[in-house]
């Protein structure tokens, strides 16, 4: 069973929607993941706006990302998805009735949005049933994010 990670913070740095913890967010869950939980560095994606020696967490990025990230599970893995940065909504496209009629998206440094369909296929979907999966945003406070992770690693 591997442990795999993709971490992603984006600050917008010189932008009118400028944040200022996401990228520290990531530095703290990455030294979580590695010192608590075992994650091998290797196995740990990080993508963040601050530092040109990462990779810089584009839409195109971060696609590659989590598409690698599911195409390289094997059954029985667990993947563990961070993101800290905006998220927004736009009119759904779907067709799909729910209620609210809107989809939900993240915004990447260079705001080529994100939407929950852009990177799944049916295989890519089949084989989450097969690993753990855990996908965490910034919304959730730290201590309670956890709380929640060390219930499904110590499974």
């Amino acid at each position: 069973m591997a442990k795999k990670a993709v971490l992603i913070g984006i600050n917008y740095p010189g932008t009118k929607a400028e944040l200022k913890g996401c990228v520290n967010d990531v530095r703290r869950t990455y030294q979580c993941l590695v010192d608590r939980y075992g994650f091998n560095e290797e196995d740990v994606v990080v993508l963040i706006d601050t530092d040109d020696s990462y990779t810089q967490p584009t839409g195109k990025n971060i696609k590659r990302a989590l598409t690698h990230l599911v195409q390289s599970a094997e059954a029985g893995d667990f993947l563990f998805v961070h993101y800290s940065g905006h998220g927004t909504r736009l009119p759904a496209e779907s067709g799909e009735d729910d209620d609210t009629g809107y989809d939900e998206c993240i915004v990447p440094c260079d705001m080529n949005l994100i939407t929950g369909t852009t990177t799944a296929t049916s295989s890519s979907l089949a084989l989450l049933f097969l690993c753990h999966f855990i996908f965490l945003s910034a919304i959730f406070f730290l201590l309670s994010i956890l709380v929640f992770v060390d219930f499904y690693l110590s499974i």
